[in-house]
């Protein structure tokens, strides 16, 4: 049942799962961002390369941190890599805490990329606020964090979560 205050969704059932709507939606983000950037920038650009970025640390980070955070496996994320390297998006680097490691870290080119993903975002999210009005964009966005926390607790003696400020 619909709430009072609150119109059906026009395209869907309003019993559609939390989860296909969040598909969906970020299914639409990143294929918007994807037909933004790809005329911008190298048209081999696909919505799995951000999942670099995504969880990118601006200090570095380690391949297997990376394939975690993004839910995939090393040699999947290591490809990801490969491909954005052979781009001059990113490029590996010794560890410098530990020098057996290599760091994946932006280039020049990839911090450019990173700025203009960051613009397009901005513009999706204004689109997005121009419809759903500025009150509503951020309860949105104040109710996806909540959801995050509630699903995602963290232990009581675990440090704060590092939060990036990569945008997608």
């Amino acid at each position: 049942m619909s709430s009072p205050h609150l119109p059906s969704p026009p395209n869907g059932d309003e019993h559609d799962s939390l989860l296909k709507l969040l598909t969906l939606l970020t299914r639409s983000v990143e294929r918007e961002l994807n037909q933004q950037l790809r005329a911008v920038l190298h048209d081999s650009l696909r919505p799995a390369h951000y999942s670099v970025f995504r969880y990118l640390d601006p200090a570095g980070s380690r391949v297997g941190d990376l394939a975690e955070a993004a839910g995939m496996t090393q040699q999947s994320m290591g490809e990801l890599i490969a491909h954005l390297e052979r781009f001059g998006y990113v490029e590996r680097r010794v560890d410098p805490s530990d020098r057996r490691a290599r760091l994946v870290v932006a280039t020049d080119t990839g911090r450019s990329a990173l700025a203009t993903a960051a613009e397009q975002i901005a513009d999706i999210e204004d689109r997005l606020g121009a419809q759903l009005g500025t009150g509503g964009l951020l309860q949105l966005r104040s109710l996806l964090a909540r959801a995050h926390m509630v699903l995602t607790p963290e232990p009581a003696n675990a440090p704060p979560a590092h939060h990036h400020r990569n945008r997608w």
